[in-house]
């Protein structure tokens, strides 16, 4: 991970468009959205929350898998899955190579879903998903089950926030309901007033996808086997649900993070919640 402190830097001058998939498939719930017990503003100290001017995180060599999600909408479990392969990638070990496979079979324990009956491809809300990745955890040919220990809320109106979350804890998992003017898009900007007709929120579906950096005026996240960058304004319309998910290995952080997270303060707190409440209560609210 690079942090700049450039605030010219932009993530657009080391950027290739994507080539996206001719039928993008979406599948996001957002009649329920995630709402987790704990939210990370209670631990962002006030007087050390600066976030760097850009986070970058090249990987050089690294293809994204597609996951299925140019044919099925299982874009949650891609989410899921790609953020795994990130927390490697930010940490310098080897990623798990997974497949349209791993994808298919996790998205089919989850939701139900059969391959043979299209008609079972339904989608899925983060809360679900988020509690199936903690408890029996993500089951894929690398033969490890991938879990996280709690999911921590984020508000995504908050540009600073989701910065800080992207800084601290690598990926940034968001529910962003698409317009249908983002399709065919390859830098989603918004079209339209953001609010009616093929610009309305939702109107082409929800979508679950990592972002994982940023600078003044984007973030770029991974969607259908490729990264593709979104401004600000577009996330300010269209995004409706933000989390941080929080693995063994973040257990071991303490003290107060670059961008100001009070580490020790989340740690004890995940610690004292019951495991459902840690991952994310529905009755919870931002």
């Amino acid at each position: 991970m690079t942090r700049i402190d450039d605030p010219t830097f932009r993530l657009r001058d080391e950027h290739t468009a994507p080539a996206l998939p001719a039928t993008p498939k979406t599948g996001l719930h957002l009649d329920k959205l995630h709402r987790p017990t704990l939210k990370l503003a209670d631990y962002i100290h006030a007087e050390l929350a600066k976030p760097p001017a850009a986070v970058s995180r090249p990987h050089p060599g690294f293809q994204w898998g597609m996951l299925a999600n140019d044919r099925i909408g299982d874009c949650v479990i891609a989410m899921m899955l790609h953020s795994v392969e990130d927390f490697h990638l930010d940490a310098g070990t080897p990623p798990p190579a997974f497949s349209d496979q791993d994808a298919i079979s996790i998205y089919s324990a989850i939701t139900g879903y059969n391959p043979a009956n299209p008609s079972s491809d339904q989608g899925t809300d983060e809360t679900t998903a988020m509690t199936y990745w903690e408890t029996p955890g993500l089951s894929t040919s690398d033969g490890v089950d991938h879990k996280i220990i709690a999911t921590v809320a984020v508000d995504p109106s908050n540009v600073n926030e989701c910065r800080i979350a992207i800084d601290e804890f690598v990926d940034l998992q968001i529910g962003v309901a698409l317009p249908l003017t983002a399709q065919g898009q390859t830098e989603w900007t918004v079209l339209g007033n953001g609010k009616t007709g093929n610009s309305a929120p939702g109107s082409w579906g929800g979508h679950g996808i990592p972002y994982r950096e940023y600078d003044a005026e984007t973030f770029k996240c991974v969607t259908w086997g490729t990264e593709l960058l979104l401004t600000v304004p577009f996330h300010q319309a269209y995004a409706q649900e933000a989390h941080v998910v929080v693995t063994q290995e973040m257990l071991d952080k303490s003290g107060v993070g670059p961008s100001g997270v009070a580490w020790d303060e989340l740690i004890a707190d995940i610690k004292a919640l019951p495991k459902q409440q840690a991952v994310g209560d529905p009755a919870g609210a931002l």
